[in-house]
């Protein structure tokens, strides 16, 4: 394909079998696209995209805060890392000193706003 596809819409997505995801795009003039990427690649494309999304969302001038419903917290099985995960999001891997610095600030962040007065409804 020469040049650049430019996608309008995702018309179809599945799984070819267990290691592959199937992505069908179409354009403005219903020309379609389809890419087939092993599992572990769409695995970490979903982050990256997120991730520029919230760029993108940024840059416009604002988002929504996301509240997590359930989170957990673990480590890593054979590396140094504290893992944190919301939700069924990835989970996000800190070292341990960053951990210990997030704690901290998140203890203190916690204090300040537990000392505040609760906001009038309007």
């Amino acid at each position: 394909m020469v040049g650049k596809f430019i996608a309008q819409t995702l018309v179809k997505t599945c799984a070819a079998d267990e290691r592959r995801l199937e992505l069908t795009f179409s354009d403005a003039k219903d020309r379609r696209l389809t890419m087939s990427l092993p599992a572990s690649l769409a695995a970490d494309l979903a982050p990256v995209l997120l991730s520029m999304m919230q760029d993108a969302a940024d840059s416009r001038g604002g988002q929504l805060t996301k509240k997590p419903k359930k989170f957990s917290v673990g480590h890593a099985r054979y590396e140094r890392l504290i893992l944190l995960k919301f939700d069924d999001d990835p989970p996000y891997a800190l070292a341990v000193d960053d951990a210990r610095m997030l704690s901290r600030e998140m203890l203190d962040e916690s204090e300040d706003v537990s000392s505040l007065k609760e906001p009038a409804l309007q």
